[in-house]
């Protein structure tokens, strides 16, 4: 699967491993995520702002101090709640080879509470102070606080088992490639019935079969991938709202208008004006 990659990142680095972890604080306003997953495990912990976070069909609302844990292969969006400033890992289950052989059957605790996130945190921040110095032996102080920080969570944060977390590795195997055609094909018009020949079932069963495995029909997936790049295109874009949202794909407009706003909780027109207020602000 593609990962959906945030906006204005504050910190980034890559060093040269055998891994390829994602480790950022990121800066954003209003950010959505649809629904997506990976084979990463994901730590988000919110250092400003406030974010409505979902995994599954469990919801938590994120405030300061807050963390949340996405287990590998588990379907999940986010949505910043105006301004939000936070820490983001992701680290592929690939990590743990040859070290932690069972790791991808863990589960690690979803929502842990504030000491707990508290605890965690203190991991980060020592990893951010290590990739905001460049002195050379820090590669190798990042590298172990990175695995100090798994072995905390693999001693404390387990919930159980891989096999008893509600999504099926097999479930999501088993859509991904109408998720991998959907995200190609968004901004086109779409039939059911091209989707359904991808899994070569029929357009009834395949609206079933993603509905069991990411607890929301294939249009309503659809409408967040068209929401999330018409949402993108406004903040960057001066086209007229009418030609960014054909762009999108978007044909029936008032559905769409009245879906956009229950995401962001105003309409395209009212963040346009406050995007131009900002950057033409009065003298």
């Amino acid at each position: 699967m593609n990962e959906y990659k945030h906006e204005s990142i504050l910190h980034k680095r890559h060093f040269d491993l055998q891994f390829s972890i994602r480790f950022e604080v990121v800066d954003d306003v209003n950010f959505y995520s649809p629904f997506h997953w990976h084979n990463h495990i994901e730590v988000l912990y919110l250092l400003e702002g406030k974010i409505d976070f979902k995994i599954e069909e469990r919801r938590y609302i994120l405030n300061e101090g807050d963390m949340v844990i996405v287990n590998s292969e588990m379907i999940h969006s986010s949505k910043l709640c105006g301004h939000a400033r936070y820490i983001l890992l992701q680290v592929p289950l690939s990590t743990f080879e040859n070290i932690y052989e069972d790791i991808e059957n863990v589960c690690f605790k979803e929502k842990p509470d504030t000491a707990e996130s508290e605890k965690l945190f203190s991991y980060l921040s020592l990893m951010l102070k290590t990739i905001d110095d460049k002195a050379p032996e820090n590669k190798l102080k990042f590298i172990s606080l990175l695995y100090d920080f798994f072995y905390i969570m693999l001693v404390s944060f387990k919930s159980g088992q891989r096999k008893s977390a509600g999504m099926s590795y097999y479930g999501i195997n088993r859509i991904s490639p109408v998720i991998a055609y959907v995200e190609k094909e968004f901004r086109n018009k779409i039939r059911l019935s091209e989707a359904a020949e991808i899994l070569n079932v029929s357009p009834e069963h395949m609206c079933r079969l993603f509905k069991k495995y990411t607890d929301m029909t294939f249009n309503e997936y659809l409408m967040s991938l068209r929401i999330s790049a018409f949402y993108q295109s406004l903040q960057s874009s001066s086209q007229k709202i009418s030609v960014l949202l054909e762009e999108c794909g978007i044909t029936n407009y008032k559905v769409f208008i009245r879906e956009f706003k229950k995401t962001f909780g105003k309409t395209p027109e009212m963040l346009r004006l406050e995007r131009e207020a900002k950057l033409n602000p009065p003298r």
